[in-house]
């Protein structure tokens, strides 16, 4: 993944969260999570393609280095088990609110935006188990990057160096967004449908 579409994809978050804020009054895996999903399949809200893409691109790139022998492939393994069903989660509650951010923040509110809401209260509320899950993934990463250098495959040590920006992505953006999309919707909603 090229270092400057993934900071595009960072800053049209940035922006699209700086327009919802001012207007406010990824899967990818063949795997089963052990959640169920708190949202119907037929779910209109998408995750965004850019996002969606970035993950099966790191899920394709750990796969190859899992098929990798020696150690490279071991800590890959290792890294794709907590990973795996972490990915899982988020393209079932972090990352599909964020398929909203470009409507709201022109104006735009439908009420079958409130399909959302079970995902944000869900992300809410395993918040605190997934920032646990990104300490385990970093250890992991950082195991595979060692691993990765001391083998000399520049390949996979960028993969590792590509995930730590990911899950710091994730913690200090993707995740508030998502979260702060269940907070606009729940508004604009309550504004729908309050007596005027």
């Amino acid at each position: 993944m090229k270092k400057s579409s993934y900071l595009h994809g960072v800053s049209a978050i940035a922006v699209a969260l700086f327009g919802i804020t001012l207007s406010a009054p990824i899967a990818v895996h063949a795997q089963t999570s052990e959640h169920s999903e708190p949202h119907g399949h037929d779910s209109k809200i998408q995750i965004p393609e850019a996002m969606r893409l970035e993950h099966a691109e790191i899920h394709d790139s750990l796969v190859s280095a899992t098929k990798m022998p020696g150690e490279v492939g071991e800590a890959a393994r290792k890294l794709a088990a907590v990973l795996d069903p972490h990915f899982v989660r988020e393209e079932q509650i972090a990352l599909p609110p964020l398929g909203l951010l470009a409507p709201l923040s022109r104006g735009e509110f439908t009420p079958e935006m409130r399909e959302v809401l079970p995902m944000t209260d869900a992300l809410r509320a395993e918040l605190p188990r997934m920032l646990s899950e990104h300490k385990a993934i970093r250890a992991a990463t950082v195991r595979l990057g060692e691993a990765a250098k001391a083998a000399g495959n520049a390949e996979v040590e960028r993969l590792a160096e590509t995930l730590k920006v990911h899950a710091k992505s994730e913690e200090e953006l993707f995740y508030p967004a998502a979260l702060l999309v269940g907070d606009v919707v729940r508004a604009r909603s309550a504004t729908a449908t309050s007596p005027r």
